[in-house]
């Protein structure tokens, strides 16, 4: 045999074998994932409530957690629920992540709405890297938890710093109960804390 002989035969078995492993065969197509992802670079404190409202909207635990300092973060929530949730007591960036990640566990639905509406919105700049941003907040999530209700109320106040990155982050954030009937933002990280 001739050396190109070898060769084409060779060819030939090498497709025969393939083709019995199924390697050519079309496969089926893999679910879409749903995640949209729209963040932007931290550049001003405003960036950070914009990335805040979408990461919520979108159910992207990943951007939510962008918006948190990894540097310095503290969470003090409305004065019931400080005193009902002894959670609140070590609450960090990563219980902040797994709230959200919980939450959305839990939605109703794979197309379940979730949103935050803003008001009253004040924003005050201490200096080049740091501003306090104040807005009246109504927080809504479709989730499957029967005993609670899907949307909270109240007042919060950030602190947004930029960390060594000189990025700006969430740094500090308070929940204030507006109404004594109100379900706050507090009680939902609460409740979807675990």
């Amino acid at each position: 045999m001739h050396l190109k002989q070898l060769k084409y035969i060779s060819f030939f078995l090498t497709v025969v074998f393939l083709n019995g492993c199924g390697i050519f065969e079309t496969r089926d197509p893999e679910s879409p994932q749903n995640i949209r992802s729209t963040y932007f670079p931290p550049t001003t404190a405003e960036i950070v409530i914009e990335n805040t409202e979408y990461a919520i909207q979108e159910k992207n635990s990943e951007n939510y957690n962008k918006c948190i300092s990894s540097f310095s973060y503290n969470y003090v929530p409305d004065s019931r629920s400080q005193q009902n949730y002894e959670i609140f007591d070590h609450w960090s960036k990563q219980n902040e992540k797994q709230y959200m990640d919980n939450l959305i566990n839990n939605q109703e639905g794979g197309n379940s709405s979730a949103v935050l509406f803003l008001d009253n919105e004040r924003m005050t700049l201490y200096s080049s890297d740091s501003a306090r941003y104040t807005a009246d907040y109504i927080f809504v999530f479709q989730h499957n938890r029967t005993n609670l209700p899907k949307s909270a109320r109240g007042r919060l106040t950030m602190i947004l710093a930029t960390d060594p990155d000189e990025l700006y982050y969430i740094r500090r954030w308070e929940d204030f109960r507006m109404n004594d009937t109100d379900f706050t933002w507090s009680e939902f990280k609460a409740n979807f804390s675990n």
